[in-house]
């Protein structure tokens, strides 16, 4: 669940600090407050492309840090990067220089954006206004419907014996090539065989040549910079700790005139010791160092011989090992032979063991199929859509590594209408809708904990809003919900109000967002009913609207 979201220096926002609840939250406020900057600030924090543009004018950066509770798919990721999470939550941080470049953290350690990328995923759901364009991709659909019928077993069985079927037709395939072809390609794998075991590459051996090189190779400098500084701290006439050793010993004279200067004294033996140690470290660091001119010769020359053989084999240096490691196996896969007869067996069991698997997900497939289009037709109904027909087709494809089904989303928007690919339906409105009855329905089953609607009730109005805003509001009863929204239907559906103002003054312009008390939310989706001029009739209405949903 996402905690708080602090923003400083971002676009319009001088700082803004906000707090999260469960439930669901929404966002409103004036066109061009700047409702989705919020939406903007967090997506940076989960990994998007950072810009300049995004630093507050006359700023030198912009700082956004996002605080989730910790889950088990998020420990494993900072698991495996060795990242501490033991105080159970994730502080995502991001920092964004004027000149465009930016750095990211998870609980105070750099990492790389590709990293919070990775980590969003067991984080939030972003839904956008035009969600429909992504749901007319083939492979979203297929996602969405395995992640709606709970495939996840399935699929990874699937993928696991295709991989097995595709080694098996590509041993056979090499076992049935010419002898004379075999003959070849071993006397070619001989030769590369040959060159590698001249350098006789070991596992990580060129990433330790890479880093000696660029160690000896800046020796001299390394040498006098270490030298300078033992020199400064105990070597030189009036050397640092020789002064420091007259301060300490001074003031603990005085200390016995004047208490105060213990704690003084205490800081400044405390350097001292370590400043002892350090000086120490460098005497053992120039009495044991191996840079000298010999072992770069050394060095440089293995490094000529893997580049020297790199370029003979048209590869990379660092590749050398893995290199000679498949050479070698090639070469004994070739020498041993291949018994075709029974290459051939194992092709045809490995085939039937797919074909087995691939029509059990197929079969779980079209259950799913059948009860999510029954679930999307039904929210249909509810969106101004009556006699509307959402249908999930499942169709006999071409086997994959996901199975052998080709998926369809197919709508039609009335009565007596036969249902269309979804991306062949003409109305952006009608688009709109079903995409969100589409989302409504298969979004539990996505395992994130947060999901965030960003105007996903562009283009509808009246009672559809408001049964928008219900299905927003059921789903916030097992997920946190955030909603950007400029409809009162939706937003009075809200366990908490956020209210996105702007601020114009001659010099700046500035966006805030503050949550509303009970009053306050009343006069806010009073002005959302009404606009700028707010009557008693439209307050009343705005108190019945969050009653009727509270209710």
């Amino acid at each position: 669940m996402l905690s708080s979201l602090t923003i400083q220096d971002f676009v319009i926002v001088d700082k803004l600090d906000l707090h999260f609840a469960p439930g669901m939250s929404v966002l409103s406020g004036e066109t061009g407050a700047g409702k989705s900057i919020l939406i903007d600030a967090l997506s940076l924090c989960l990994g998007a492309r950072a810009d300049a543009s995004q630093v507050r004018e006359g700023c030198e950066r912009a700082n956004i840090t996002a605080v989730f509770e910790l889950n088990p798919a998020a420990k494993a990721i900072l698991d495996e990067q060795s990242i501490d999470c033991s105080e159970g939550e994730m502080h995502l941080r991001r920092a964004i220089e004027s000149n465009g470049r930016s750095k990211a953290y998870i609980n105070g350690t750099p990492v790389p954006a590709s990293t919070l990328k990775e980590l969003s995923e067991t984080l939030i759901d972003i839904h956008g206004q035009h969600a429909f364009q992504t749901l007319a991709k083939p492979g979203e659909q297929l996602r969405l419907l395995d992640d709606f019928g709970q495939h996840g077993d399935l699929v990874q069985a699937t993928t696991q014996i295709y991989s097995r079927l595709k080694n098996a037709e590509k041993s056979l395939k090499q076992a049935q090539s010419s002898q004379e072809d075999r003959a070849a390609r071993l006397e070619n794998l001989q030769w590369k065989l040959d060159s590698l075991s001249k350098v006789a590459p070991k596992a990580g051996e060129w990433e330790t040549l890479s880093s000696d090189f660029d160690r000896l190779s800046h020796g001299a400098e390394l040498i006098e910079g270490t030298q300078h500084a033992s020199d400064v701290l105990s070597q030189n006439e009036n050397a640092l700790l020789d002064q420091l050793t007259q301060v300490i010993e001074k003031l603990s004279h005085l200390s016995t005139r004047d208490p105060a200067l213990e704690g003084v004294v205490k800081t400044l033996s405390e350097g001292e010791i370590l400043i002892r140690e350090a000086s120490y470290d460098l005497g053992n660091y120039l009495k044991h160092s191996d840079l000298d001119p010999d072992t770069l010769a050394e060095v440089e020359a293995r490094m000529s011989l893997w580049h020297e053989t790199a370029r003979k084999l048209r590869i990379q240096p660092e590749t050398l090992h893995t290199e000679m490691e498949s050479v070698q196996a090639e070469i004994k896969g070739l020498e041993e032979g291949f018994d075709v007869e029974k290459l051939q067996k194992e092709l045809a069991a490995a085939r039937q063991a797919y074909e087995t698997q691939a029509d059990l997900l197929s079969t779980a497939r079209k259950k799913a199929a059948l009860a999510l289009s029954k679930r999307v037709t039904e929210s249909m109904q509810t969106l101004s859509m009556q006699g509307g027909v959402f249908v999930v087709d499942v169709a006999k494809g071409e086997p994959s590594a996901k199975g052998s089904d080709n998926i369809e989303f197919r709508v039609a928007g009335h009565p007596g209408v036969t249902p269309q690919a979804i991306q062949k339906v003409a109305s952006g409105g009608e688009l709109a809708r079903i995409s969100l009855a589409i989302t409504v329905n298969t979004v539990e089953s996505t395992p994130v904990p947060t999901l965030i609607f960003d105007e996903v009730d562009s283009g509808i109005g009246g009672a559809v809003a408001e049964t928008v805003g219900r299905y927003l509001r059921l789903l916030a009863s097992n997920k946190q919900v955030l909603c950007v929204t400029h409809l009162p239907q939706v937003a009075a559906q809200g366990h908490n109000h956020f209210q996105v103002s702007k601020d114009i003054s001659a010099q700046t312009t500035r966006s805030k967002i503050v949550q509303l008390e009970a009053k306050a939310r009343v006069e806010e989706i009073a002005r959302m009913l009404g606009g700028q001029v707010i009557t008693e009739a439209t307050r009343t209405a705005a108190h019945e609207m969050i009653a009727s949903a509270n209710g």
